[in-house]
């Protein structure tokens, strides 16, 4: 295996972790704080694509509006920021606030399956047969972990059925659609403008600032927790394993999320686990490795 690879393995791994870290910290704030989702998404994006653009304007210059300069590429990051950035995190804590981290992760990871049968129809090609199993032990882990195994004890209401649904369309859309700009642009810009994009918009949509939270210094820490690390950091090291190891490679081992939302649960919130937890979290980090393995082997050949 390259180097390369190795990076965007890695890269996606821990962007999954963060991902999985911010969702327990917004479950945290929808359960002590009365936030909402209307409130969390608008001031996440847009704070996070400001200081993530003030960054590289600092560091690139007036380089970063190329990517506005392009018709083409400005209807690319549009849609983007509308349907991927927005889509992904709005529908994400929709599905939290109407149910919990665990069932909106269950619903969510639906997703990388969407993922892989775009590809293999894309490609115009069957999946592979470590792809398959891949799939196959990482929607069991996560099954496992929301449910025990006990299917009738996984009680979804109907917005949090629909809000998970959409949330796993919108993760197919936004891990497939940005390639090209990703090549072009780099991770960083295209994450910044898509969070400033689909932030002032669903804004204007939302009105936060009429919504009434309890806003003291534990929320503005974890919002600022969420910002930082399961905002900017965690797209654009997810974004960065896409644009070296490919969508497909990159939502499997984006499966350790739901293994650190748990642990992060555990943790924080007092959630207790058993041994079904523990297989849960050995049938979704063993795709990793066969991820690693029989892609490293394939190149051999």
């Amino acid at each position: 295996m390259k180097k390369n690879d190795n990076t965007g393995m890695l890269s996606t791994f821990v962007g999954g972790t963060l991902w999985g870290i911010n969702g327990v910290m917004g479950n945290y704030l929808f359960l002590n704080k009365n936030v909402t989702t209307p409130w969390l998404i608008p001031y996440r994006l847009i704070l996070a694509g400001f200081l993530l653009l003030g960054y590289l304007y600092y560091k690139k210059g007036s380089k970063i509006f190329d990517i506005l300069k392009n018709p083409k590429d400005l209807v690319q990051i549009v849609l983007f920021g509308f349907i991927g950035m927005l889509g992904t995190q709005y529908t994400y804590f929709s599905a939290i606030q109407f149910s919990n981290a665990a069932i909106a992760t269950v619903l969510t990871y639906f997703g990388p399956t969407l993922v892989l049968i775009y590809m293999c129809l894309r490609e115009k090609r069957k999946p592979l047969k470590y792809e398959i199993v891949s799939i196959c032990l990482s929607s069991f882990g996560v099954f496992l972990l929301a449910t025990h195994g006990d299917i009738t004890s996984l009680q979804i209401s109907f917005k949090a059925l629909v809000w998970g649904i959409l949330s796993a369309l919108s993760v197919v859309f936004y891990t497939v659609q940005p390639e090209s700009l990703l090549k072009k642009y780099g991770a960083s810009i295209v994450v910044a403008w898509g969070m400033m994009i689909g932030g002032i918009f669903i804004a204007f949509v939302t009105k936060p600032w009429n919504i009434n939270v309890t806003f003291d210094f534990i929320t503005f820490l974890v919002l600022m927790l969420i910002i930082v690390f399961g905002t900017i950091i965690a797209f654009i090291l997810y974004l960065t394993g896409v644009n070296i190891i490919g969508p497909t490679k990159a939502s499997i081992i984006a499966c350790i999320e739901p293994v650190a939302a748990t642990i992060c649960a555990i943790l924080f919130l007092g959630v207790t686990f058993d041994f079904l937890d523990v297989i849960g979290f050995l049938c979704i980090i063993s795709t990793i490795f066969i991820v690693a393995y029989f892609d490293k082997k394939a190149k051999k050949k």
